[in-house]
């Protein structure tokens, strides 16, 4: 396991050769997670066991994307989040064609990672925003052909009874669920993607324990390192 950040090259003027990267780029891995963490969490906050789950014992390395992740201005972050995403996987899946990359997103991160496969855009009332329209990333183009898997956990867009839910939750509502173009959208990964739900979570369930909410790290990331392997090899 070789955790990692995805770090710019300093900006040079054109006339200036530059003799060597002042923070040089990591070797590329064969696979490379990419983590979006909960509202108001540290980097890498819960999801860091996931992380070290699927890195364990082969050649793969893990990095957060970096995004506000507040509450406060909720829209705005989801925004930031989504373009960051696109970003990062953009810049990896060219620097690295031969690699695959996973997508992981907790709470807020999770409608990021949701929203940058299916679309998002909306009016969230318990937020007093609206989020601008986007569109959803197609997984056979470029660079959703290097997304190997997708993995969600108490997403506040989670969605009942599809194909890729799992725990008792996978029948539960949440409040703000996913629906028409977006879930149809979303759907097409459906393959790759795995959403977890505990039936308790105030988030994906609507349900009134905070601990169902925040212990998915500490009691899936075997399972989803198991699935992201089935998903790579």
């Amino acid at each position: 396991m070789r955790p990692t950040t995805l770090l710019p090259l300093a900006l040079l003027p054109a006339s200036v050769a530059p003799q060597s990267p002042l923070c040089p780029l990591t070797p590329c891995a064969a696979v490379h997670v990419l983590l979006l963490r909960g509202t108001n969490e540290p980097y890498p906050g819960l999801q860091q066991p996931i992380a070290e789950a699927i890195c364990a014992d082969w050649d793969c390395t893990w990095a957060s994307v970096e995004y506000q992740a507040v509450f406060h201005d909720y829209c705005d972050s989801i925004e930031g989040g989504i373009a960051s995403t696109r970003d990062a996987v953009t810049a990896y899946a060219t620097r690295c064609p031969g690699s695959k990359i996973v997508l992981s997103g907790f709470s807020q991160g999770g409608q990021v990672v949701g929203d940058v496969l299916g679309g998002g855009g909306g009016t969230f009332r318990s937020q007093n925003c609206t989020q601008e329209a986007s569109e959803g990333m197609a997984p056979d183009v470029f660079p959703g052909d290097h997304v190997a898997a997708a993995l969600i956990w108490g997403s506040p867009r989670h969605v009942a009874n599809q194909t890729y839910n799992l725990l008792v939750g996978a029948r539960m509502q949440s409040g703000f669920p996913r629906e028409g173009a977006q879930l149809e959208s979303l759907n097409r990964w459906s393959a790759r993607l795995r959403d977890y739900c505990n039936d308790n979570d105030p988030a994906c369930a609507q349900g009134t324990s905070w601990e169902a909410h925040e212990n998915y790290g500490l009691k899936y990331a075997e399972d989803a390192a198991q699935f992201v392997r089935f998903k790579v090899c």
